[in-house]
């Protein structure tokens, strides 16, 4: 049963042979990935700033 489902997910999914996602001639930028962390990290950074700034208080849950 497992080695049937992973030729149908195999077959069907976001990068099946249809979807396109991805032209086969395509390059691949290394420095995409990074940056978005670096964006994602700033982000959390200055909204955490902001946060703080009006008092607010983080509580594990």
């Amino acid at each position: 049963m497992e080695d049937r489902a992973a030729k149908v997910e195999a077959l069907f999914g976001a990068q099946d042979s249809m979807s396109d996602l991805h032209a086969p001639n395509e390059r691949v930028l290394f420095s995409e990935p990074r940056n978005t962390a670096v964006a994602m990290c700033a982000f959390v950074e200055e909204y955490a700033a902001g946060f703080r700034s009006r008092g607010g208080t983080a509580t594990a849950g």
